[in-house]
This record gives C-alpha cells, sequence and structure tokens, in this order.
C-alpha cells in the first residue's frame, strides 16, 4: 500500500507541474500575440477624410450680394473673385476720398515752391504736409472695406458650399462660401495609446472608405501630443497614397495597421 501510495502522490505532483507549466506557455504566447497589431488582433479603427486645406468665408461687414461668380463644385484658382457684395456707397466714398488726396498733394507742392520763393512758412509746408498723409490714410481705409465685399478664393480649390444668393442681404459674420484644397486629402482618426510604441510618421495603415468600397494606404503624418485621458486614445493624421480622385472631404471608413508596416 505505501508503494501505491507514493506513485500516487508523484503523479499528482507531475500534474500539477504539468498545469504550471501549460499556463506559463499559453501567457506566453497571449503577450506575444499582444505585442503584434499587424497580427490582425486589432479591431479596424474609424476615420474620417479632411481636406488638405480648407476656409468658410464668412463676411466682415454687413452688405448685400450683388453676384456669385461660382457654382457648387466649381474649381477656382487662387485670387479668383467668387462672390461680391454691393459696395457702391463705398465706391463713391473712396472717389471722394481720393479726390480729397490729391488735392492736398497739390497743396503741398503749391507750398513747397513757395518755401522755396521765401514766400511761405515752413510751417505751412508741414501743415500741408500732414494733410497728404490724413487724407491718404483716409483712402487706405476705405480700399480695405472695399477689401471686404469681395470673397477671393485663398488658395487652389473647389467649391464646397454657398450660403447666399444674389439679391440677399448679410449680416456681419455671416457664412458666404466655403472652400477646400485640391491637394492630397487626409484621414484623421483616433486610434489606441498602446499603439505608441511602433505607430511614428511614416508608419502605414490598410484603409477602406465606407462610401466607395475602395482600399488605400495611409502613410501617418501627425501624432497629438497627448493621450486622451478617459479613452485612452491618441489622435492622429494620415495621407491618403495613390489616385484619390474619388476620395472626397467628409467620406469616411476603417482602419486597420498595415501587415508589411514592420510594427509589432
Amino acid at each position: 500500500m505505501n508503494g501505491k501510495t507514493t506513485k500516487r502522490k508523484i503523479m499528482k505532483k507531475t500534474m500539477w507541474f504539468g498545469g504550471l507549466l501549460a499556463l506559463g506557455l499559453a501567457g506566453m504566447g497571449s503577450a506575444q500575440g499582444q505585442s503584434s497589431p499587424a497580427a490582425g488582433a486589432q479591431a479596424p479603427v474609424r476615420f474620417l477624410v479632411v481636406a488638405d486645406k480648407e476656409s468658410p468665408l464668412s463676411a466682415a461687414t454687413p452688405g448685400r450680394v450683388s453676384r456669385v461668380y461660382v457654382q457648387l463644385g466649381d474649381s477656382v484658382a487662387k485670387g479668383k473673385t467668387m462672390v461680391a457684395l454691393d459696395c457702391s456707397d463705398l465706391d463713391a466714398r473712396r472717389a471722394a476720398a481720393d479726390a480729397e488726396y490729391k488735392a492736398a498733394e497739390l497743396r503741398y507742392e503749391a507750398k513747397a515752391k513757395l518755401q522755396g520763393l521765401d514766400s511761405a512758412a515752413a510751417l505751412e509746408v508741414e501743415l500741408t504736409a500732414a494733410d497728404v498723409n490724413r487724407t491718404r490714410s483716409q483712402l487706405r481705409i476705405f480700399d480695405a472695406q472695399l477689401a471686404q465685399c469681395r470673397f477671393v478664393a485663398p488658395f487652389d480649390g473647389r467649391v464646397a458650399r454657398i450660403h447666399v444668393k444674389e439679391g440677399q442681404g448679410v449680416a456681419a459674420g455671416a457664412p458666404v462660401v466655403d472652400l477646400v484644397g485640391t491637394g492630397t486629402p487626409k484621414a484623421r482618426l483616433n486610434v489606441p495609446s498602446n499603439w505608441i510604441g511602433w505607430l511614428k510618421p511614416g508608419a502605414h495603415l490598410d484603409a477602406s472608405i465606407d462610401e466607395t468600397g475602395g482600399h488605400y494606404q495611409l502613410t501617418v503624418t501627425r501624432l497629438s501630443g497627448r493621450v486622451d485621458a478617459v479613452s485612452q486614445t491618441i489622435e492622429i493624421e494620415a495621407e491618403f497614397q495613390g489616385d484619390t480622385a474619388n476620395v472626397l472631404p467628409g467620406m469616411s471608413g476603417r482602419a486597420t495597421p498595415a501587415k508589411t508596416s514592420g510594427q509589432g
């Protein structure tokens, strides 16, 4: 009986150590699997497509729309006037200011000549010179106000939305036209913070667009300077590679770590 009891104890110990060894190996395998996002264990992350440049133009002063020169989706070059307000009153006031400026210049030139002939005091010349500067400044003010009557494209782009119609009155601060750039679009997404170990500028993501079903590769360009403490995610920007003619701002999709990105 003693021999049988001893044999049973040895078998129990062997099974116990074997179980511990199996658990340890399983834990190591699990840890190794988690360290490689490319292995397919990572869930896809949602992203939003944004334009390389975007400018919502709004009215700086109240006015009435006189002309709308563009239509929805039009491509425009930098410097093109897209919408103009009726600023005929400002035009008339600028013309009056211009006439006053030219008259001030003539008075100054006349006083300067008289001073050369000892027929005008230095104070008179200085006063006429100051009048020239004053009227010139008024002219510049009107020029700045007239510039606000035209909404000019700040970069090459496409018209994304027109908020006004001809004849419509607009208040100061009201939106007028939205312009998006025609450069390579970007993807903006919040990824798990544990990706930081391999996610650097230049890393690649595989992406698919929901609206078109198209597949693209993204190259990470920027990472936020902090991790969101609540969601434990970090915001990043990535640039699309290849032909992006069918990728428009506002589209969305899903991204996963690229299998060839070398992370893990």
